[in-house]
């Protein structure tokens, strides 16, 4: 689906005034010239400004931004961006359809072709079946736990790690990843907008920026990435590009850089990339708290702080085991909480991400989804591990309101073919395995089973529900640990077990149980569940040699 597109220069203003004149003079001419630009709601709208000043530094020297004006009468700020040379542009999303008018402002008043250029365009109906153009944007709505389209359709994050895929993938490469993606029912992908430590700058023809305290952007390098972010929409998906990696030491411009420049780039990767369907991931594998929380926050402030700007959502996808959601509680810019909980199912990472910061303080929170955006990383082969993934995995989704999850392949996340080696992150043999391998292996069909599996039911209503468990876990085995979810009147109940167990759900509310079913998240199946009842509670045991879901749904007397 491509976007509208208008183009204004010098040369444009000129004909417009002899058009409007003439309008003015010879209003019966009205029908015959007045020709506006068409673009379907939730789809990209794109102006191109061409400048006849030349200026040395354009991203520090003039900034753009354009005005819309919603059929309704709401007013909604974009940001422009430089796109090289004398070119820059403005993007925007249509969220009402009718008649729309723009225009456009610039620091140098001056400058007649960036400054104070008008114009209309219509928005007419999306026919597209593809859900972000039918419900439209992602958006998290206040109060809830979940993320919804613009509509009100609630929407289950299921998010592939490609880190470096938009930008070492071919377009052919691109486009056989996202095709996959979607027949396995994954929602978004997880990606990188600049160099870092997993690609940096020496591996690129051309890195997305050069310099420190004052930056030099790299259009090209953008321009190639356009295509790769217009793929994933076109492919039905969002994307969910990390603005600044900031794992600790050199190469990631979230710890290279100083705020202002940090603001500056990603300001620049927000102007261009905010009017596609994407969930902004501000920052990438850092720490967001303690000594390093003010920092964060004044470039979440001065990136997304704007009030006027129809932006998309907002998330930090932190360093391992690191829990900032108390922290950012009261900041606004910040739309879902993400984490991670490394990439082995350790004593330790079990018992943080099924006993820790999550379990304890969703409930005291400001409403906000809660993922896990990075639980442990599928291997092929010899080093196989679709349980330990589907373990960690369905751990993170019982552990807080249902919002969603994420999942990586090692092979995949840095965009691997046969023989090469991920950079700077310990691999010392050439990979027998490629992107592709990655994305067909076992957990990652397994995983992307799961929104077919939560929209059997009113997921976005699913909340921990540990008082459901009669019998308490084993505090000395975490790796038996069972976790239940209930909906708020308890009609339907999900308890998750890792391995065989005897279950004893508690059952105290005036309905009967109308049926009970396993589910076995290692093959997509179901079978019936042989339970048995007591004075307060029922009774059922997993025959299964690996993890299940028990079903229980009440119908009330």
């Amino acid at each position: 689906m491509k976007p509208a597109e208008i183009s204004l220069s010098t040369k444009g203003i000129c004909l417009n005034w002899i058009i409007l004149m003439m309008l003015f003079y010879c209003p019966f001419l009205l029908s015959a010239v007045e020709k506006r630009p068409q673009i379907d709601i939730w789809n990209r709208f794109e102006i191109t400004l061409n400048s006849p000043v030349s200026y040395t530094n354009p991203v520090y020297d003039v900034a753009i931004e354009g005005i819309f004006t919603s059929p309704s009468g709401k007013q909604y700020k974009a940001e422009g961006f430089w796109d090289g040379g004398n070119s820059w542009k403005i993007r925007f999303m249509p969220n009402e359809k009718g008649t729309w008018h723009f225009q456009t402002r610039c620091t140098d008043l001056t400058n007649g072709a960036l400054h104070h250029q008008t114009g209309q365009f219509t928005c007419k109906r999306n026919r597209s079946p593809l859900a972000i153009y039918r419900h439209g944007k992602i958006t998290h709505q206040k109060g809830n736990y979940h993320l919804t389209h613009a509509d009100g359709t609630p929407f289950f994050y299921l998010g592939c790690t490609a880190w470096n895929g938009a930008m070492r993938s071919t377009d052919e490469e691109w486009k056989t990843y996202l095709d996959h993606r979607k027949e396995n029912h994954y929602t978004a992908i997880q990606f990188i907008t600049t160099q870092w430590r997993g690609l940096p700058a020496e591996a690129l023809e051309e890195p997305a920026f050069t310099g420190i305290d004052t930056l030099t952007i790299h259009p090209a390098f953008f321009q190639a990435l356009d295509r790769k972010i217009e793929q994933i929409n076109q492919a039905g998906l969002i994307a969910a590009p990390v603005m600044l990696w900031a794992w600790k030491g050199a190469g990631n411009p979230g710890i290279d850089l100083p705020i202002p420049s940090a603001i500056q780039l990603a300001k620049y990767i927000k102007a261009r990339y905010d009017a596609y369907h994407v969930l902004w991931n501000l920052g990438g594998d850092g720490i967001f708290t303690d000594g390093n929380a003010a920092k964060w926050k004044q470039i979440g402030r001065a990136v997304f702080g704007e009030t006027d700007a129809q932006q998309r959502i907002v998330t930090l996808h932190t360093a391992g085991f690191q829990w900032y959601a108390n922290e950012y509680d009261g900041e606004t810019w910040l739309d879902l909480i993400s984490y991670q909980t490394g990439h082995a199912n350790s004593e330790s990472a079990v018992r943080w991400k099924t006993r820790g910061p999550v379990t304890a303080n969703w409930r005291s929170l400001i409403p906000r989804p809660i993922i896990d955006t990075e639980p442990v990383y599928e291997a092929q082969g010899e080093q196989e591990n679709d349980y330990e993934v589907r373990k960690s995995i369905l751990w993170s989704i019982f552990s807080a309101p249902v919002a969603g999850v994420g999942y990586g392949a090692w092979s995949t996340w840095p965009w691997l073919r046969i023989g090469e080696t991920s950079y700077n992150h310990g691999m010392k043999k050439p990979s027998k395995y490629t992107w592709e391998d990655g994305i067909r292996s076992k957990a990652s069909i397994q995983v992307g089973r799961l929104p077919l599996f939560f929209n059997q039911f009113k997921w976005w209503e699913l909340r921990p529900a540990p008082e459901r468990l009669k019998k308490r876990n084993d505090e000395k085995n975490v790796f038996n640990t069972t976790m239940a979810l209930a909906d708020t009147d308890a009609r339907t109940v999900l308890v998750y077990v890792p391995t065989v167990q005897t279950l004893r759900i508690s059952h105290t509310l005036p309905a009967t149980l109308k049926t009970a079913q396993w589910y076995y998240p290692a093959t997509g199946t179901y079978k019936t569940a042989s339970v048995t009842h007591g004075p307060d509670y029922i009774e059922a045991t997993s025959d299964s040699d690996t993890d299940a879901i028990l079903m229980l749904r009440f119908r009330t007397k």
